[in-house]
């Protein structure tokens, strides 16, 4: 047999064939039925906790109580606004970044978009605080009545974490609009309200809806942004509710109510905009050889957008600097910053390899078992944490371990499980192509020769996913590293991480201390969004 040295996206090809494997073996088996396993144990669990199998019941007067009412008021109302801000907000900036062949900046506006969704929300909060907080320094101009803390921290907040997301969906929507189309509107003679209505509105309208509902969900479900912004009663949603019942009151069967809830309303928006397909959000910028002549009244607003959306999404980060170097580290020694910082790491790291694990296991088994019905199980095993909320999970484990778990002492252990199983379905997501196109590609020429083990991941299955698993785990490392509603449950002050230390700090109004903490947590997220644009491009 002759050796041909090209690769293939780094796969080894000998005599035009791929080395292959053997898809039957028992150690992968084992790896993908343990991986499904605990993919649906920890939910199994959750459940009998939530049905009242443990000492606890769900307390149903609740549901007539005017309180309950005004959170799932509240919760849907700030939810909806924080949705259509984020949307209307990012259509202007989306359009100009996609159709502007002469803005400057695109590409690490576009990173740094990504890196505001993805960004912990800790570091956010203690930016704005630093901007629109009581001693703020935009704060003298925003009038006596101004008060960030309430329904407007919340907006805010939400508009920065989510119309990033908005915003890099619609430019590649709009980046999708083929070159004809362009050239035949310019050949037409249509205005730029009859290209928009005739071009490009049919082409972004699909995945608004989609947008939106994703938008609001993560809204719906948010924890931190409200428990730290919220200032009150008034301002709390049902997440937070949760959060309160379980570990200042110590009320399980209120909790197991509104964890009801919050399933209940959260799985069903989710099975419905989940209708609406799959949204491109980490997909590469697309060259565009011909793009049409924009106005240039339309290009100057475009533009203003663009400049006003760059102020808003790096100010408040960009505030945290100097407040940090200059004062941070007189009251936060690095002795207490350090112990926190690695175990934060250390934390993020298990979480985001054990989900890379789990992962690898369930698309192994989506491997050998080709019908389709045992591939949707698969699939549910893996994305189903996409619409049961964290802090539903924690909290039917948490009182389903809590007669025979101390959790003070093991917590952690939960800590590291949860936000894997939190972080999975994006890593599934980004895996399965890859491994799709494997084996559409090699599959049958595998099935001829047989290597086996270590050989074959070594060789041929590693080299081909390296790229994907790269991506995978910094994506599930940052979602990790910025946990705080899992914590809130599981945790203990004895093994703080840095977005609970961010929070204590900000809380007893030492905010030059969290800036620099902010700051160390914002490095270590920019380095694993280094590692996921970097390897995204070169894949």
């Amino acid at each position: 047999m002759t050796t041909d040295r090209r690769h293939d996206e780094g796969v080894p090809v000998f005599a035009g064939r791929p080395l292959p494997t053997a898809n039957r073996q028992w150690g992968s088996l084992i790896w993908g039925l343990a991986a499904l396993a605990c993919m649906l144990l920890a939910t199994v669990l959750a459940f009998l906790a939530l049905f009242g199998w443990s000492e606890g019941r769900p307390d149903l007067s609740i549901l007539h109580d005017a309180y309950f009412h005004r959170i799932l008021r509240f919760t849907l109302w700030q939810a909806l606004l924080s949705t259509l801000f984020a949307v209307l907000l990012a259509l202007p900036v989306a359009r100009a970044v996609a159709l502007d062949a002469r803005l400057p900046g695109k590409a690490l506006f576009l990173r740094w978009a990504l890196l505001c969704f993805v960004m912990p929300s800790l570091i956010l909060i203690t930016g704005l605080v630093s901007v629109f907080g009581r001693s703020g320094w935009l704060t003298p101009w925003l009038g006596a009545g101004w008060n960030l803390y309430g329904l407007n921290g919340i907006l805010i907040a939400h508009v920065f974490l989510n119309m990033p997301f908005a915003l890099r969906v619609l430019v590649f929507q709009w980046q999708s609009i083929p070159d004809t189309a362009w050239k035949v509107s310019a050949q037409l003679g249509l205005s730029g309200w009859q290209r928009f209505r005739l071009v490009e509105w049919p082409a972004i309208r699909g995945v608004l809806p989609g947008v939106a509902g994703f938008i609001f969900l993560l809204c719906f479900n948010s924890f931190a942004i409200v428990l730290a912004l919220g200032g009150g009663p008034r301002a709390t949603t049902i997440e937070v509710a949760i959060y309160q019942a379980l570990k200042f009151a110590f009320n399980p069967a209120e909790a197991l109510t509104l964890a009801w809830t919050q399933l209940l309303v959260a799985g069903g928006l989710f099975l419905l905009f989940s209708q609406f397909g799959r949204l491109r959000w980490l997909a590469p910028p697309q060259g565009q050889p011909w793009l049409p002549a924009l106005h240039p009244f339309t290009r100057a607003l475009g533009r203003l957008a663009y400049v006003l959306a760059i102020l808003f999404l790096a100010v408040p980060i960009a505030t945290l600097i100097p407040v940090a170097l200059f004062r941070g580290g007189q009251g936060l020694p690095w002795s207490t910053l350090m112990p926190v910082t690695l175990r934060s790491l250390g934390f993020a790291f298990a979480a985001a390899t054990l989900a890379t694990l789990l992962a690898l296991g369930g698309l192994e088994l989506w491997r050998r078992w080709t019908a389709p019905g045992a591939r949707r199980w698969v699939e549910f095993a893996a994305l189903h944490h996409l619409v049961i909320p964290g802090m539903v999970l924690s909290v039917g484990l948490y009182l389903f371990f809590l007669p025979w778990v101390n959790w003070i002492r093991w917590g952690w252990v939960a800590v590291i499980g949860l936000n894997a199983l939190v972080a999975l379905p994006f890593v599934y997501h980004q895996l399965k192509p890859r491994v799709f196109d494997f084996d559409a590609n090699y599959r049958r020429q595998v099935a001829d020769l047989g290597l086996r083990g270590w050989p074959f991941w070594h060789r041929l299955y590693l080299p081909w996913l390296l790229p994907a698993l790269r991506r995978a785990w910094a994506l599930a490392f940052v979602i990790a590293l910025g946990d705080f509603a899992v914590f809130g449950i599981f945790g203990h002050d004895s093994w703080r991480t840095l977005p609970w230390l961010i929070y204590a700090l900000a809380g007893s109004y030492r905010l030059q201390a969290a800036a620099l903490a902010s700051l160390l947590l914002l490095a270590f997220a920019l380095i694993a969004l280094w590692v996921l644009e970097d390897h995204r491009h070169h894949a």
